[in-house]
């Protein structure tokens, strides 16, 4: 059976908190957007550091690169 809602009751209305208030000018841009390509290059550079430290990451774990005098053991 189906809820049955007699008046306007149930629905409310958000709260005004001190958080949503202070974070409000964070938002008063939505949907601009810079000209050109923006910040475009800055996030591939980084994403590219962020793909050789996983790399490197990776190769330790394989042991393919071997650090002089640090002993690994994945046991």
């Amino acid at each position: 059976m189906a809820t049955k809602t007699i008046d306007d009751t149930s629905k409310t209305t958000p709260r005004e908190t001190h958080v949503g208030t202070s974070l409000k000018p964070l938002n008063s841009e939505y949907g601009k957007v810079a000209p050109g390509w923006g910040t475009t290059p800055l996030m591939g550079f980084t994403m590219a550091l962020f793909a050789v430290f996983l790399s490197i990451i990776l190769e330790i774990y394989n042991s393919s690169v071997l650090l002089d005098g640090i002993p690994v053991s994945w046991d």
